[in-house]
């Protein structure tokens, strides 16, 4: 491809660095994200010595925030003209329940909800520069999930940290296949996916610790291809599992509860109407 401007969130660690790294160094211009200031400095002068590239930028922003996230999005849209490829791969797994602002709990208000929110906001830039791409990265983990307790949502007052987890991302899922629907005709596409069982902070968190999965560099290699790759510019509503194309479950298949989780989206966000 030829050089694309690309936001990569969640990219100061694990497989969001790894990609950031990776789509450095085909030459792209990366901006990454993270929430410590001071982590991201050094993240960038890693990159760069790395990479040899001078085309990276840091944004700062707690996700779980909504009013931050929309920050973000003003301060990319009035720094850069173009956004040719959006990685949404920030995520948390929270061992205890903790609440975002707005009652809302913390893996669904950053898993989900950041989601839906820095995508709608980031959607004029992209459509601008089209062909473009969003990448949802969601998780294998949505296949535990055999029905959502809806009113369970989104406080989470009963709190199970794995399905807590696991229903964030049907949630990404299921809001990815009704976001590629409304963008049929516009020259941007959506898809998500799952990059394998990764070594990660994530990980260690829900597994106390142990080291279980691949390096992050394999996750990253999922999400350049989705990113960057002619055959997933052709592929619009999709899910990718690890190595290939497949269905998710058939809950997040399921367009009722798709259409649920495009409506608790825009309505906990205050889009309202996309």
């Amino acid at each position: 491809m030829a050089e694309q401007t690309i936001l990569v969130t969640g990219s100061t660690d694990g497989i969001g660095k790894a990609t950031a790294h990776a789509l450095s160094r085909q030459g792209h211009r990366v901006l990454l994200h993270g929430r410590n200031p001071e982590k991201g400095r050094r993240v960038i002068a890693e990159q760069e010595e790395a990479t040899g590239s001078d085309r990276l930028d840091l944004f700062i922003a707690d996700l779980s925030v909504q009013e931050r996230v929309r920050g973000l999005a003003e301060e990319i849209a009035g720094a850069y003209d173009r956004l040719d490829v959006l990685v949404n791969n920030a995520g948390v797994f929270m061992p205890e329940r903790e609440v975002a602002p707005g009652g809302i709990e913390m893996t669904f208000a950053v898993n989900f909800l950041s989601q839906v929110l820095l995508t709608h906001k980031l959607l004029p830039l992209l459509e601008r520069s089209t062909p473009a791409r969003i990448v949802n990265v969601a998780s294998i983990a949505h296949r535990s999930v055999g029905s959502i307790e809806w009113g369970n949502l989104p406080g989470f007052s009963r709190y199970e940290p794995y399905e807590a987890y696991a229903i964030s991302k049907v949630g990404v899922i299921a809001f990815t296949a009704r976001l590629a629907r409304a963008l049929e005709g516009t020259g941007v596409t959506a898809n998500s996916l799952h990059p394998g069982v990764i070594d990660t902070n994530l990980l260690r968190a829900y597994i106390h610790g142990g080291n279980e999965g691949a390096p992050p560099e394999r996750g990253a290699e999922v999400v350049t291809f989705l990113a960057t790759s002619p055959e997933a510019g052709t592929m619009n509503g999709g899910y990718f599992e690890e190595t290939r194309w497949t269905q998710p479950s058939s809950l997040a298949l399921d367009a009722g509860v798709q259409e649920r989780f495009w409506e608790a989206g825009l309505g906990l966000t205050g889009i309202g109407q996309w």
